[in-house]
């Protein structure tokens, strides 16, 4: 069986991390990739990043939970999502890819965003900077409504630009 990821290399990054912990780290990133690739299990890959976030480097934490939110991340789990987005931990850069990055940093001030809900305030925090995939998503999954917010580029947590989604996660202040 080939799993999803067999050509694809789970990071274009590579930290100059002591060996121990660089090894520790693909021994957690490993699992977590079986889980999905082989297993097709959701519920495995968010417990077993939950299970091991706090002995992964601040690099890995970063990589592998935008990876973990990508496959698991839903209304059922946003509230542990939030936490985790919220760590205290260092380099947080590392959750987007650095085009990612760059095509943030390139976002005028403020802007506009949509969300595909059922419920104006359902707690979720992804939303998208495309009017049309919002709508598209609303037909896709029968939603309801589009909302439309305009928010901060300081404001958003991180973009996630694949699948042509232009995903803007949005953090609540603590």
């Amino acid at each position: 069986m080939i799993g999803n990821n067999i050509n694809v290399e789970m990071t274009r990054r590579y930290f100059d991390l002591p060996r121990k912990v660089a090894l520790r780290d693909s021994k957690i990133a490993k699992q977590i990739i079986n889980a999905w690739d082989f297993e097709q299990d959701k519920e495995k890959v968010f417990k077993l990043f939950v299970k091991n976030c706090d002995k992964l480097s601040s690099q890995r934490y970063w990589e592998l939970l935008r990876t973990v939110w990508i496959v698991c991340g839903n209304l059922e789990n946003v509230g542990m999502f939030k936490l985790l987005m919220n760590a205290k931990k260092k380099k947080k850069y590392c959750f987007s890819t650095p085009e990612e990055a760059k095509l943030l940093r390139e976002m005028p001030d403020e802007f506009k965003v949509y969300r595909a809900c059922n419920e104006k305030d359902d707690g979720g925090i992804s939303w998208t900077y495309s009017k049309d995939y919002a709508f598209y998503y609303k037909d896709a999954f029968n939603k309801k409504r589009v909302l439309e917010h305009t928010v901060k580029r300081e404001d958003v947590f991180a973009l996630i630009n694949r699948n042509q989604e232009y995903e803007i996660l949005l953090l609540p202040k603590y």
